[in-house]
């Protein structure tokens, strides 16, 4: 047995938690590739050997991250898509807001989305692909296709298109933040702001959606 291994359940899930915790801050300062095992480690309050044997290495312990994100987005989706018919005309505004919202409280998804999953084809974007994208595209476009029957939705909107506007409005500043606060004084602060929400619910609205823009 390995020298420190923590026997108890609750110590072995404090330890899990203090590395994915450890992964989220050293992300914030240093991209994935930089951040060794020891840091990690080190930063979480334990031993080198921990992230092998509950991640099985550095990576794993990564796509456990996202995979953990993933799925709170896709319990968010799959709950949209069963009150769809309380409030149609607020389903896409909502779907906007509440992803950003996540997306905002995440940044270390940001920062390893920026630094690794779009810059190298290693299995974190794998993950990334198949949690993400693959997983949510058939529910997000069974959720548009029924705002399309009840014509709230452009009929004539290629639903893929559609799905890409949404993310590209959501996730493109967040990626270039660090551009856009040096240029255009947009940061992250601003990507939070009420201001900026209702500014993403009008481009939204106006590029998929039938009528006026409904005032939430």
């Amino acid at each position: 047995m390995a020298r420190g291994r923590p026997l108890n359940p609750e110590k072995q899930q404090q330890t899990r938690q203090a590395l994915k915790q450890a992964a989220k801050a050293l992300l914030e300062n240093k991209p994935y590739r930089s951040i060794t095992i020891r840091e990690l480690a080190s930063k979480a309050g334990t031993q080198s050997a921990m992230v092998s044997y509950y991640f099985g290495s550095k990576e794993g312990l990564f796509i456990n991250m996202l995979e953990e994100s993933a799925a709170r987005r896709l319990v968010f989706v799959q709950k949209l898509t069963t009150e769809l018919d309380k409030e149609p005309e607020h389903i896409l505004d909502i779907l906007v807001e509440g992803i950003l919202t996540m997306m905002l409280a995440e940044p270390w998804l940001v920062f390893l989305m920026r630094d690794e999953v779009l810059s190298y084809a290693s299995g974190l974007r794998k993950t990334f692909l198949e949690t993400m994208p693959h997983q949510l595209l058939p529910i997000l476009k069974n959720l548009l296709a029924r705002l399309q029957e009840k014509e709230l939705l452009r009929e004539d909107l290629n639903l893929e298109f559609a799905i890409t506007t949404v993310f590209s409005n959501v996730f493109f500043p967040l990626l270039a933040e660090p551009v856009l606060a040096d240029g255009l004084q947009v940061d992250r602060t601003t990507l939070a702001s009420e201001s900026w929400k209702e500014h993403l619910r009008q481009v939204i609205h106006r590029a998929l959606c039938l009528g006026p823009v409904e005032v939430l």
